[in-house]
């Protein structure tokens, strides 16, 4: 499936099924994000980390995609939830278009591992719900990522 086509899927998905695609509105939470925690009965969340500034999955992160795609042809669970996010250097607008980019890369890696594009839903969380809450311009190597969860 091409790029552009799963672009157009997702499209339909976040005006279908999702009330918000973006994030960014809200500062940074010191909380711990809900979608870290693992969803009732489903797989613990799997992570996947970028290089500062990148949308370009590492090549020793590829194993994660792989295990995604066997726990999601284990459990096919309803909904795959992609969720991008960005350290805090640069604009929150900048951050917000990265994670939104990493969530789309994960997306199309998964899709290319036989994964129907109808079963996900995908987030871009920019620099807001943070794994490691750091001040602005602080480059956190665990906010760079992409998390996948399941419902």
């Amino acid at each position: 499936m091409s790029l552009s086509c799963v672009v157009r899927h997702l499209a339909c998905i976040v005006l279908l099924g999702s009330t918000s695609a973006f994030a960014q509105t809200n500062p940074p939470s010191p909380a711990t994000p809900e979608s870290s925690k693992p969803e009732s009965g489903g797989p613990a969340p799997l992570v996947i980390h970028f290089g500062s500034g990148s949308s370009t999955i590492p090549p020793e992160e590829r194993e994660v995609l792989d295990q995604a795609s066997r726990a999601f042809n284990a459990g096919k669970p309803q909904v795959m939830i992609v969720t991008g996010g960005a350290d805090r250097v640069g604009s929150p607008g900048k951050n917000l278009s990265l994670s939104q980019r990493r969530a789309t890369v994960v997306l199309k890696a998964l899709v290319d591992r036989g994964l129907p594009v109808d079963r996900f839903q995908v987030l871009a969380k920019g620099e807001t719900e943070l794994a490691v809450p750091t001040e602005e311009g602080i480059a956190e190597a665990e906010n760079r990522r992409v998390e996948i969860t399941w419902r």
